[in-house]
C-alpha cells in the first residue's frame, strides 16, 4: 500500500454532494480531503450505503471512507477506483480469531477489505487507523473493482460469489455452509472491535504518560 500522496491532487469544484461537504470543511483539494477521512475515527457507519453517512457521523471504515473518496475522484475525472479485495482471516491479522475458527476445523475465514486503486498504485485510507487489525492487509487472494457504494445485498452477493471460490481453497468451508460462515464472521467482527478497543485504551494511556 501507499500514502495517498501518490494520488494526483486537484483543487475541488462545488456542486458534487462529495465536494459540497468537503468545502463546508474548508477542504479545497483532493489531497486535503483524503488526509481529512483518513482521520476520520474508524468506526461502523449506521449505514454504509451511502458515504455521505461519513460528514453526518464523523467516523467511518474502509467502505465508507474509501467510498467517499472514490466518488469524489469520480466527480473530478480523477482515475482512481474503490476496489475489494478477499483475504484470509486469522490471528495474523486480527488477535483472538483461531480461536473462534480452530474448533470448526479452520485456519482462516475468507474476509473483504476496501482499497483505492490508482494505476499501479494501492491506497489504504485505514492504514494507521486503530482498527483492531495487527497490520495493513498487503495479500489478497482476489480483487475486483466495486462502485464506490454498494448496497447491502450487494455487498453480500459479492462475499458469497467468492466464498464458493474459496471451496477449493478450504473444502471445510462448504461442509460447514452459508449460514455458519456468516455466524463466524460476525463473530470475528466482535473481536475485531474489542481489538481495537484494547489498542484504543493503549493509546490513551500512552499519551497519559506524555
Amino acid at each position: 500500500m501507499y500514502p495517498f500522496s501518490v494520488l494526483p491532487n486537484v483543487d475541488l469544484q462545488p456542486g458534487d454532494p462529495i465536494a459540497d461537504q468537503c468545502l463546508q470543511r474548508g477542504l479545497t483539494t483532493f489531497h486535503q480531503a483524503c488526509h481529512w477521512v483518513k482521520a476520520l475515527p474508524y468506526e461502523a457507519n449506521s449505514s454504509s450505503e451511502d458515504s455521505l453517512i461519513l460528514f453526518k457521523e464523523d467516523c467511518g471504515n474502509c467502505t465508507t471512507k474509501h467510498g467517499a473518496i472514490a466518488r469524489l475522484a469520480a466527480a473530478h475525472n480523477l482515475p482512481i477506483t474503490k476496489h475489494l479485495g478477499f483475504y484470509r482471516l486469522n490471528d495474523n491479522i486480527v488477535t483472538g480469531v483461531n480461536a473462534i475458527l480452530r474448533p470448526h476445523g479452520l485456519d482462516f475465514i475468507p474476509q473483504s477489505h476496501c482499497f483505492l486503486v490508482y494505476g499501479e498504485y494501492r491506497v489504504d485510507l485505514t492504514a494507521g487507523n486503530c482498527n483492531g487489525k495487527n497490520k495493513t492487509i498487503e495479500d489478497y487472494d482476489f480483487v475486483l473493482q466495486v462502485a464506490p457504494d454498494l448496497t447491502e445485498a450487494q455487498h453480500k452477493s459479492i462475499y458469497l460469489e467468492h466464498l464458493h471460490r474459496y471451496y477449493a481453497i478450504a473444502p471445510q468451508l462448504a461442509t460447514l455452509g452459508e449460514d455458519k460462515v456468516f455466524e463466524l464472521l460476525i463473530s470475528c467482527d466482535r473481536q475485531l472491535k474489542y481489538q481495537c478497543s484494547i489498542m484504543a485504551s493503549r493509546l490513551a494511556h500512552a499519551a497519559g504518560q506524555l
